[in-house]
């Protein structure tokens, strides 16, 4: 392991920069994308002058333990472009599928001096990358070490009021899970009960192998009870799990003007309020059509919320009366499926 610590040579004093943040490792079939962002240049307080400029990162791979240092294993690529694979990635292809494959990312300074390693793994496994899946495609992901079924709705970006993290392979619990209040109180989504427990206890349904692939997104949501603002983009709600809004499911302000523009149809569902549009709404719970809730909020009043009646129309109820749950999440579009559809844990 390197010692990151400032020391001098032939009277000069050598500055280690900080490793690289943000590394991650992202398996496929036979290889492993890389994303990682190259360290800022050093500088020294208060004077602002530059002590350590940063050169290249290098990245090394190993099997069986972790890389020690930037020369302990093999070397997988050097980049001397700043963050040159910060977001579409580095490709480490010709991998064995079912093998752990362990890697280390070092910033190297001009002068030569190695940062601290930052550390990431990865099993690249054989599978069908869910991108590739088309929308209405019904995929197995684990709940207490069982299959269940969720319903691909959507593949991408919505619309541009999305953040970035919102694109991937947009998945929906097929059935519902459970009967729950919305809240006890109002209709704040961000601070609602729905919200704290998809985003909590919600999660321990999952292994580490599937929580690892289910994206953290920002979602638009109305942010507060009522005629509040909606955030949208960058400023939307940051989560793992949560419910589908009004517009997402195909409705306008057009079918009713308390509805917030909370989102954008995803492309499984058909707009308006006709029979065909509704059918595609309709989902059971223990066998029977069940309502079900949403995250948007009847904007005339600050306690009641929107759902989906039982026969797949709109509906409002108050917000702590107990209704059907369906979670939604966001998988990564490289996440991969096996040849019975399930989702291939990492």
């Amino acid at each position: 392991m390197i010692n990151n610590t400032q020391y001098s040579t032939g009277g000069k004093v050598n500055v280690p920069l900080d490793p690289p943040s943000s590394f991650a490792a992202s398996a496929g079939n036979a290889k492993v994308t890389l994303t990682w962002t190259d360290p800022p240049d050093k500088t020294s307080q208060p004077s602002g002058q530059t002590i350590a400029t940063w050169s290249y990162t290098r990245i090394v791979r190993k099997t069986g333990s972790q890389p020690a240092g930037p020369h302990d294993g093999e070397l997988v690529v050097s980049s001397s472009v700043r963050d040159q694979y910060a977001t579409s990635g580095f490709v480490d292809t010709g991998l064995v599928n079912g093998t752990l494959y362990y890697y280390a990312a070092f910033a190297y300074n001009t002068d030569g001096v190695a940062s601290e390693g930052a550390f990431v793994n990865a099993t690249p496994m054989a599978g069908t990358p869910v991108s590739s899946l088309a929308v209405g495609t019904l995929i197995k992901i684990n709940e207490n070490g069982a299959p269940v079924e969720y319903l691909i709705v959507n593949q991408g970006l919505p619309s541009s009021m999305y953040d970035a993290s919102c694109d991937g392979c947009w998945v929906l619990r097929k059935d519902i899970a459970e009967n729950r209040k919305w809240d006890s109180s109002n209709n704040d989504y961000k601070n609602s009960d729905i919200q704290a427990y998809l985003n909590g206890s919600w999660l321990s349904r999952y292994s580490a192998g599937v929580l690892s692939q289910i994206k953290q997104v920002k979602i638009p949501y109305v942010n507060g009870a009522g005629r509040s603002p909606v955030a949208s983009g960058a400023n939307g709600l940051s989560c793992k799990i949560f419910l589908l809004s009004v517009y997402e499911l195909g409705w306008t302000t057009s079918d009713n003007l308390d509805f917030p523009r909370d989102g954008a149809k995803l492309s499984y569902f058909s707009s308006g309020t006709s029979s065909s549009a509704n059918n595609k709404r309709i989902a059971n719970y223990n066998g029977s059509a069940t309502s079900w809730l949403l995250r948007s909020p009847r904007i005339s009043d600050t306690d009641f919320v929107w759902g989906v009646h039982l026969r797949g129309s709109y509906d409002h109820r108050p917000c702590d009366d107990p209704c059907g749950v369906r979670p939604a999440l966001v998988l990564p579009s490289t996440a991969l499926v096996d040849q019975d559809l399930n989702l291939i844990e990492t």
